[in-house]
């Protein structure tokens, strides 16, 4: 897939909303936890524990049968750094019906913009296997959406499983920060647990690259990538319609075993199925971020 300038600008309309308030002292467009001076009411607290007698609420002061004197307290607002966390195994390169690399890289660069038009930070780790292939630390520029995109395009994945990823995951930052994982997550449960367990307590929105010829390949005589059934990892087959039945069969117990697994994270996956339409997207973050 080739992402042009005309398709990232589109991830303009990108909004992510975190279910709780973020912790945090430098001004952005988040809610934070701070309360004080702000430009958002959050509520009234009484002036005994909060001597701030310039807020006095009068109205609320003089209603209060106890006699309570209250003051306004308001909520500031803090800046966030959205972290894609790249799942880069050998894996990523695989694909029947979509460019799941270059699926990648468009999100990659559409999140980086989407960040730039909304004043947040943006930061990028690519690991394949047990190895960074990409680091790009924090920042904030036109322009770092359209170079990510090269840069996740001409990566060579690499590796399996998720030591590389839960390393990574450990070393970032618990506040101020939503972790967005963006994978095919041709895991095991139990790999999966461990890496959704390595990004505990930070806010994580898993995006999860499908593709459907992998998942319902077609019944035609020859050779293709598929899944174990026994050890769920992928190999190459003889392809049958009886093979192709029982792939289908093993991706669905595959997702499903995974969705479990989000779930006891308390964490919905945004679904990908071979192509990236922006306003679906759009929609599904609203969901998933709440």
């Amino acid at each position: 897939m080739t992402a042009d300038p005309a398709e990232i600008s589109l991830f303009d309309a990108l909004a992510w909303r975190l279910r709780a308030a973020l912790p945090g002292h430098h001004p952005g467009p988040h809610r934070a936890r701070m309360r004080g001076a702000g430009d958002a009411f959050a509520d009234v607290a009484p002036l005994l524990a909060h001597p701030d007698p310039r807020r006095l609420d009068v109205r609320r002061s003089i209603t209060d049968p106890f006699g309570t004197m209250f003051v306004r307290r308001f909520e500031t607002r803090t800046d966030l750094v959205l972290h894609m966390l790249l799942d880069a195994s050998a894996s990523l390169s695989a694909g029947a019906r979509s460019d799941r690399q270059g699926l990648a890289a468009l999100l990659v660069a559409g999140f980086a913009q989407a960040a730039f038009r909304g004043g947040d930070l943006f930061a990028l780790t690519a690991v394949g296997g047990d190895a960074v292939l990409a680091q790009t630390p924090r920042a904030r520029r036109a322009g770092l959406g359209a170079e990510l995109r090269e840069e996740v395009r001409a990566m060579v994945p690499a590796g399996s499983g998720v030591s590389g990823l839960c390393e990574a995951a450990a070393a970032l930052p618990q506040s101020r920060v939503l972790v967005t994982l963006l994978s095919d997550f041709d895991h095991t449960p139990d790999e999966l647990d461990r890496l959704l367990s390595a990004l505990d307590p930070r806010p994580v929105l898993p995006i999860w690259l499908r593709d459907s010829g992998l998942e319902n390949p077609p019944g035609r005589f020859g050779l293709a990538e598929g899944r174990d059934p026994e050890t769920g990892r992928r190999r190459t087959f003889l392809t049958t319609r009886k093979w192709a039945a029982r792939q289908a069969r093993a991706a669905q117990d595959h997702r499903a075993a995974l969705m479990s697994v989000f779930a006891d994270h308390g964490l919905h996956p945004v679904e990908i199925l071979d192509r990236v339409d922006v306003g679906d997207l759009v929609a599904a973050l609203a969901g998933a971020t709440g």
